[in-house]
């Protein structure tokens, strides 16, 4: 059976070092280029002469994409706050995309390794923290201590809430990579029990059930890499909501 954590591997493509730097091409930054160029494409031949009577396909499917992430920022943060509108939409877009490409075979999924998801995390940690200093200054704090706590038990508020704000990365990107990389050892799994239950002449022939069930399972994948963009936008919204609310005037 083949190793399930095979397709998780960093392989360096292209090593390149500068004043001591390794800043080397690999089959993980290959696949973010690639979901990059792929949204500039999807972007630019969508948009492109938006405003003719009858759009083609792709025009209809990156206004579903528009109309989806708008919904979201709409209903999380503030119809007052869409400036935040074309981060999310290419946030979706490029986990939609990493997420989808680790579908294919011989790609690789980046959203696979922590340190990419936790990466993406932290920005949005950063860019809540970031509007919420900006927008309400030093009433940020109120949120680790609502007024109305008691006395007594406002310290234990204060770390619990603490904790709890210091967590929101760390739980953002765990998520993304926890099931991106279950999904995948799963359908791996099944996929090298059927490649041996072939290699088997006398049951060969039950091997179409972990076939039948890898495809289904495929199919499934896919609504769950679609889903975990999702997931991970809504949060991300609801994070840097908070940060819009109470805003200085």
């Amino acid at each position: 059976m083949l190793d399930p954590l095979s397709s998780f591997k960093i392989h360096v493509l292209i090593p390149i070092k500068v004043f001591g730097f390794d800043i080397s091409v690999t089959n993980s930054s290959l696949f973010m280029i690639i979901a990059t160029l792929l949204i500039c494409v999807l972007l630019f031949v969508g948009t492109w002469n938006a405003y003719e009577p009858i759009p083609n396909k792709i025009h209809v499917c990156v206004e579903a994409f528009f109309s989806f992430v708008g919904s979201i920022v709409k209903s999380n943060i503030n119809r007052k706050n869409l400036e935040i509108f074309p981060y999310m939409l290419v946030l979706f877009l490029f986990l939609v995309f990493g997420n989808v490409l680790g579908l294919f075979p011989f790609a690789f999924s980046f959203t696979t390794q922590i340190i990419v998801t936790m990466g993406m995390a932290m920005i949005v940690f950063l860019i809540s923290v970031i509007i919420g200093f900006v927008n309400q200054g030093k009433q940020y704090f109120k949120h680790f201590c609502p007024d109305g706590i008691p006395l007594y038990i406002a310290p234990f508020f204060v770390v619990i809430e603490t904790m709890s704000f210091l967590f929101r990365p760390l739980s953002l990107g765990l998520r993304l990579f926890a099931n991106m990389v279950s999904g995948h050892i799963m359908i791996k799994v099944i996929a090298s029990f059927a490649a041996s239950i072939a290699g088997v002449t006398v049951v060969s022939y039950l091997s179409v059930i972990p076939i039948a069930l890898n495809v289904f399972l495929n199919l499934f994948k896919l609504l769950v890499c679609v889903l975990q963009a999702y997931v991970f936008v809504v949060l991300s919204c609801i994070y840097i909501s908070e940060s819009l609310e109470h805003q200085n005037p």
